[in-house]
């Protein structure tokens, strides 16, 4: 739609691909107005959407990890409950070398 405002859109182009400069900012207003799905003259446009594979997989993986929590509460309690008791460990030898995998990424 931002194409359509500045009077650039696909439809604006010329048959190379270059941008057909003849075009009038009326002709253009009355483009928008047809993709918008007004009928003109008894033509009415349609428009449509075609998602790549990639980005289906995109929508696929962000629908659900919405629908998951965003944490393990389960592990989150048991970790609560070790520190409450004075009983967890942190092994620092494990921890500086997730820090080491993590900086050579």
């Amino acid at each position: 739609m931002a194409n359509e405002i500045n009077g650039f859109g696909p439809r604006n182009l010329g048959p190379n691909g270059s941008v057909d400069s003849s075009r009038g900012r009326t002709e253009a207003k009355g483009e928008s107005q047809r993709a918008s799905g007004s009928a003109t003259n008894g033509i009415k446009e349609d428009d449509a959407v075609t998602l790549s594979s990639g980005a289906s997989q995109l929508q696929e993986m962000g629908r659900a990890m919405a629908e998951s929590a965003p944490f393990d509460q389960a592990k989150v309690d048991r970790i609560k409950d070790l520190i409450s008791q004075g009983e967890y460990q942190i092994d620092s030898s494990r921890v500086a070398e997730k820090l080491r995998q993590f900086e050579t990424l």
